[in-house]
C-alpha cells in the first residue's frame, strides 16, 4: 500500500506563505534591494548594491544580528543605511556605536536591536568612510 506524504516543497512554501513568527524580523529585503542611500555626519550617498565589494554581505551580516525587537539603542545615531528596490523603500539599518537597529518597511514592521560582529561593523563604518 503506498502512502503520501506531503510533498517537501509544498510544506516549505507553506512555511514561507506563513511569513517570519511574531516579533521576528523580517529580513526579505536583505535578498531585494539594488541600491542604498548611507547617511553619516550629514553627508548623503547613493550605491548600487554590486557597487562595492562585500557591500552586500556586510550589510547582511549587520541586519541579521539584530534581534532584539523593540530594545533600544546605547548610543547615539552614527550612519543611516536606506535600503531600496527601484524608489520604495525597503527596510533601514541604521548604526549606533557597536549596534544596529533593523527596522524593515511594511504593516507588520517593527524596528529590532542587535550588536553584530565587531569586525563586521568595522569594515562597513570603514566601506561608509571612503566614499
Amino acid at each position: 500500500m503506498l502512502r503520501s506524504a506531503p510533498a517537501p516543497r509544498a510544506a516549505a512554501a507553506a512555511k514561507a506563505a506563513a511569513g517570519p513568527a511574531e516579533g521576528a524580523p523580517a529580513f526579505s529585503a536583505l535578498d531585494q534591494w539594488t541600491s542604498l542611500n548611507a547617511t553619516s555626519a550629514g553627508q548623503s550617498v547613493r550605491h548600487a548594491r554590486g557597487d562595492t565589494e562585500g557591500l552586500a554581505a556586510l550589510v547582511n551580516t549587520l541586519a541579521r544580528s539584530a534581534t532584539a525587537p523593540g530594545a533600544e539603542l546605547a548610543a547615539p545615531l552614527e550612519a543611516r543605511l536606506e535600503l531600496y528596490r527601484g524608489a520604495t523603500l525597503l527596510a533601514v539599518l541604521e548604526i549606533a556605536g557597536d549596534q544596529v537597529r533593523w527596522t524593515p518597511q511594511g504593516a507588520a514592521a517593527g524596528a529590532s536591536v542587535g550588536t553584530p560582529p565587531a569586525q563586521a561593523l568595522a569594515e562597513l563604518k570603514a566601506l561608509l568612510a571612503r566614499r
